[in-house]
């Protein structure tokens, strides 16, 4: 099992992971390569766990041609309520893409240097936005292609991350504190640096507390989601509905990301554009009313 931000990951910066984090958000796809397969399957395998809320189907194991490909998006299209998928494409099958797919959206592929050429090239006429992260010597180097500014806006993505090793510190030096103070003087000090060595159990909790920040990002955006469909739907029977980015961050009681940072997730994890639905301001009409909802 894949360590969580361990082994080569942690080579990057926090700006470069936080850029990472936010292109497996909005289902750009990735390539991984390295010399060896196990050096680029173990990286696409540390970049799946950065998505817990999507469901892994593994090309070449799970599914074999472009027509169960093709399959599986049209369930996701027509399925809000569905879990998003992530494919990974592991070094030994990831030959096995050139010819068969042509849409990347939510690819994360491992191939080694053999390989590695073809597959840039696909992708770059297939896709106008992608990273690619190459292995040399346990270090990630990273290179973007067509990343453009809303892409490369990683403020959500680095607080995330500040948020989550902060919070790791303290709950282990809580543990710590205690475990020290029950063993002070009456063990050996090489015991108490065994009993305190808590490094499995902080990759554990570091790897709790990302997931519960992205499952609360994940379910904001659908509540976002759910209020910008149903206001659609009066905009249907001529009713204005457009809601301010303070009304709609209201009803949603969510602080942690921008409403801009929400709508664009949105629009890539359920294809839904809501762009030009909310307004910056306090809103016009329905949105001015609902704000007396909340003042009154």
């Amino acid at each position: 099992m894949t360590g969580f931000l361990g082994g080569p990951l942690k080579t990057l910066s926090r700006k470069n992971l936080a850029r990472v984090i936010r292109t497996v958000l909005d289902r750009h796809p990735i390539i991984v390569t390295s010399e060896s397969e196990e050096g680029s399957d173990y990286v696409v395998e540390s970049l799946v766990n950065l998505i817990p809320h999507r469901r892994e189907v593994v090309f070449g194991s799970d599914f074999f041609s472009s027509g169960e490909h093709e399959q599986m998006i049209r369930f996701e299209q027509n399925d809000y309520n569905g879990e998003r998928i992530t494919y990974r494409a592991p070094s030994s099958a990831s030959s096995s893409i050139i010819g068969q797919i042509s849409n990347f959206k939510g690819w994360i592929i491992a191939t080694t240097q053999d390989n590695y050429d073809d597959i840039l090239q696909i992708l770059k006429s297939c896709t106008q936005v992608f990273l690619v992260l190459k292995i040399h010597q346990g270090a990630l180097s990273l290179e973007s292609n067509g990343i453009h500014k809303k892409s490369s806006e990683t403020s959500f993505e680095q607080k995330l991350l500040d948020k989550v090793m902060s919070e790791t510190e303290t709950r282990i030096e809580r543990i710590t504190r205690v475990l020290r103070r029950a063993a002070q003087g009456k063990i050996s000090q090489r015991l108490e640096k065994s009993l305190i060595d808590l490094q499995h159990e902080e990759e554990r909790v570091r790897q709790s507390l990302f997931r519960d920040n992205i499952s609360a990002f994940v379910e904001a955006a659908w509540r976002a989601l759910v209020i910008l469909m149903r206001l659609r739907l009066l905009d249907e029977v001529g009713v204005t509905s457009i809601l301010s980015k303070k009304m709609l961050s209201q009803s949603i009681d969510y602080k942690s990301a921008s409403i801009n940072r929400l709508v664009q997730f949105i629009h890539a994890e359920w294809g839904e554009d809501f762009r030009n639905a909310v307004q910056g301001g306090r809103g016009r009409s329905f949105g001015d009313r609902l704000e007396g909802f909340w003042t009154s």
